[in-house]
């Protein structure tokens, strides 16, 4: 705390002494960027060297987005796991083959955290993400930035939304769009924007229903979200939003052919958690209140933002009062729950440019989370801040170095109370040394990043529309998620924060016209790897059979691993062919390595295809006429079970998921640009999985066949 006290102090001098010696500007500067898009449309992708922007309003794609994930999983480094594409969940993507707990997603620079409670990591729900009220979405890979948490392994996904705009009419835009497709799934929204003057307005609606293909899975979300902003003379402003979600969802039940109740109109399915009697549930409402301003001052840019956000999840199913004899009847499961989760967070940052050559960046974040269920009252579990100084330093006309220093106290608290699930009766305590309900942990650390860009055009007319950049970076990310922390019954009292270190080297080309290729290797080193430990293996797991010394319970439920290594290699290529003609492709590469002996490793570390590749092409044959083909390949996942076959003797067997190719196809047909009041009709016809590929993306849960879709869209 010392130390978190010090740098608060340094950057509060730096804050107000150092500004005055300069003006305040607002431009970032920004090497090798470079814009990849189709001549009929506006930029929809902008790719430089630490950076992927998707401007989403321009972005084209078979079908609609339900939510930010349907246009991501459009990306090779973001890998979606989910067990149904049609119903949206918690925790459905990977990015660089790390889950939830090692990547960051956040809404204009603010992290989407929950501390997760017992039973999984439920850091983001992308079904309550609709991209209605966003502006672009940012893809940062590496944990280079230091203005984002240490869990930023992985990368950063910042999704930006709307800021105000001076009006220049009265008269508000209205845009209505309605998506139907098979197994009834239906997607329809509503958005207005307008202003008056230097007062801007939105709001908007978004109702999502399918019937699902699994077993028992229909879902229906429906989403409203609002904001109003105000234009400072200055040029600053402030935007207050809100949002609430709706989410009623079914779960995926078993169907095996080898039961009584085998339905053959859907997939088969042997890996759910409950079978179709126990008729599974999990709805959510979810409630999120932003704010976000700039202000340009004589000391420079000033942003402001801050979060609070709340969810209540309640998850409902069947068990038999006595398993033994089925006929004495059901009750509400031990499963079954309803916690709810509340986050308010913040930052605040200052941005001073000394001069053309020199800008820094200054700032302080914070997060503190809670959780609670019915039998187990709210509790703060995750209290994290931070200060952080970033600087780039145009060392040359074509050299710039960004360097960063994030320091970061992070507290969290572990349940320590084992209780009744059904009457909250105390049944003793998971640490016996420690009789309390909760444990607090306690983590801090300085982490330097930084980054080193440079354009190659001074050096030869052959170099010219090439640069060069090198990332390298501490890692260190504390064990605060839920699974790392506190779940699935089995806390993590003993484990202590990942550290290492990422570099990334990424090459960028203009080839020709304006088709440009982004190439992107990365190692991470990455020590004391946490990972959740198989039962088998743990000899600290307190039973009937297996005591265990007051202190030491569990204390290899979760364990760190000694090291870990990734190789990775990302690759994008885009542009136009033809001035009718684009395309886009990108590649991931990925291996991941256990330098140690754990057995467990082999385990944590599979289920991870080495090779993605995404392709996409978009033709305009006529004016108002556009053609989307879209390519997915996914190389054979293995993942690694264990059996001990003598004393200390274990035997690795292999569970591949098979490769697989997608083709998407979609024809969008603007119809008119002016029809009375009516403007921009545009009709859309999509075939998703066009060829009816059989594959998987979550182990026992197969994908959706071939289904048909058609839009409507239009404007007045």
């Amino acid at each position: 705390m010392k130390k978190f006290k010090m740098m608060t102090i340094l950057l509060a001098t730096v804050l107000i002494v150092v500004p005055r010696l300069c003006p305040a500007q607002e431009e970032v500067l920004k090497v090798g960027e470079i814009q990849v898009t189709a001549p009929r449309e506006k930029e929809s992708i902008v790719v430089a060297p630490s950076t992927t922007t998707i401007n989403v309003e321009d972005y084209k794609m078979p079908g609609t987005p339900q939510n930010v994930t349907d246009i991501l999983k459009d990306r090779a480094i973001i890998d979606f796991r989910g067990q149904s594409d049609l119903v949206p969940s918690n925790d459905t993507i990977q990015m660089r083959g790390f889950g939830g707990k090692r990547f960051v997603t956040a809404i204009d620079g603010l992290i989407i955290e929950k501390s997760g409670f017992g039973y999984s990591n439920y850091a983001v729900d992308y079904a309550l993400l609709s991209p209605g009220h966003l502006e672009k979405i940012e893809i940062m890979p590496g944990p280079h930035s230091a203005l984002y948490p240490g869990q930023s392994i992985g990368g950063v996904i910042n999704l930006i939304t709307r800021s105000p705009k001076r009006a220049v009419s009265l008269k508000p835009n209205v845009n209505v769009t309605a998506d139907y497709k098979s197994y009834n799934t239906q997607n329809y929204s509503a958005d207005v924007d307008g202003g008056i003057d230097s007062f801007s307005y939105g709001f908007g609606f978004q109702n999502y229903y399918t019937d699902g293909y699994l077993r028992h899975n229909k879902t229906e979300v429906n989403t409203f979200y609002g904001r109003m902003g105000w234009l400072f003379p200055s040029e600053g402003y402030i935007d207050l939003s809100g949002s609430y979600t709706d989410q009623d969802r079914e779960m995926a039940v078993n169907n095996d052919i080898s039961i009584n109740d085998y339905d053959s109109d859907y997939p088969i399915v042997t890996v759910a958690s409950y079978d179709p009697w126990q008729m599974p549930t999990r709805d959510k409402k979810g409630y999120s209140f932003r704010l976000k301003g700039k202000q340009p001052t004589f000391i420079g840019l000033w942003s402001l933002g801050a979060y609070y956000n709340k969810e209540n999840h309640d998850q409902f199913n069947l068990e038999y009062i006595d398993s033994k004899d089925p006929s004495k009847g059901v009750r509400r499961g031990s499963h079954a729950r309803d916690v709810v989760w509340d986050q308010v967070g913040g930052k605040i940052q200052n941005e001073i440019k000394f001069s053309e050559d020199h800008t820094s960046t200054l700032g302080f974040d914070m997060v503190v989370a809670h959780s609670g269920r019915q039998v187990v009252s709210r509790h703060k579990r995750l209290d994290r801040k931070a200060a952080y100084l970033q600087h780039d330093w145009k060392i040359t006309p074509s050299l710039t170095l960004t360097g960063g220093l994030r320091y970061e106290d992070v507290a969290t608290w572990i349940h320590n109370r084992a209780t009744d699930r059904s009457t909250g009766e105390l049944l003793g305590y998971y640490n016996n040394a420690i009789q309390e309900d909760y444990i607090e942990r306690n983590f801090n650390e300085f982490v330097p990043k930084s980054f080193l860009a440079w354009r190659l055009d001074d050096i030869s007319p052959a170099l010219r529309d090439t640069s060069l950049s090198l990332g390298v970076s501490k890692i260190w990310h504390a064990p605060t998620s839920g699974m790392d922390m506190h779940g699935n019954g089995l806390p993590g009292f003993h484990v202590e924060p990942e550290h290492g270190i990422g570099y990334d080297l990424i090459f960028i080309r203009r080839l020709w016209r304006n088709i440009n290729l982004k190439v992107d290797f990365a190692f991470y080193e990455i020590k004391d790897y946490i990972a959740y430990n198989n039962r088998e293996y743990a000899e600290y797991i307190p039973g009937p059979t297996n005591p265990v010394p007051p202190g030491l319970e569990y204390k290899d439920a979760r364990i760190n691993l000694d090291k870990v290594t990734r190789h990775g290699v990302e690759l994008e290529l885009g542009g136009y062919i033809l001035n009718n003609l684009s395309f886009y492709m990108t590649y991931a590469y990925q291996k991941f390595e256990n330098k140690g002996s754990e057995l467990v490793a082999k385990e944590e570390l599979d289920d991870r295809a080495k090779h993605r590749i995404n392709a996409g092409l978009r033709y305009n044959p006529f004016e108002n006429t556009l053609l989307m083909l879209d390519y997915k390949y996914q190389s054979k996942q293995v993942a690694y079970n264990s059996e001990e076959v003598a004393t200390d003797e274990w035997v690795f067997y292999s569970i591949p998921m098979d490769a697989y190719h997608l083709f998407d196809f979609g024809v969008e047909q603007i119809l008119f640009r002016k029809y009375g009041f009516i403007r921009d009709g545009t009709l859309k016809f999509y075939v998703n999985n066009f060829l009816d590929e059989e594959y998987e993306n979550s182990r026992g849960y197969p994908m959706t066949d071939r289904t048909f879709g058609a839009v409507l869209r239009f404007g007045f």
